[in-house]
């Protein structure tokens, strides 16, 4: 069992890239605490939203991302079309 100063957070599960990616994107786009954007994103529901965007990140990578200087321009389409899409959903 962990101890809370042991026990590993979500972001220690992702590489340099991705963690830089969403810290870019939670800034960028002022995302806020709480849990609605994992449906949104389309990942587990037990996440917040931090966990969600780094889930989500790794995913967008694992599915042919490039990282590079575009990237974040890149995540922040995508993102803002999901957000986009999902609001017109439930209107």
């Amino acid at each position: 069992m962990y101890t809370s100063a042991q026990q590993p957070t979500t972001s220690s599960w992702f590489d340099h890239n991705v963690k830089v990616l969403t810290k870019q994107l939670i800034e960028d786009l002022q995302i806020q605490q709480g849990s609605q954007l994992a449906k949104i994103l389309d990942v587990n529901p037990i996440f917040y939203n931090d966990e969600a965007l780094h889930v989500w990140v790794q995913r967008q990578i694992d599915e042919g991302l490039v990282v590079d200087d575009e990237a974040i321009g890149v995540l922040e389409a995508a993102f803002i079309e999901l957000v986009t899409d999902y609001e017109g959903m439930r209107t």
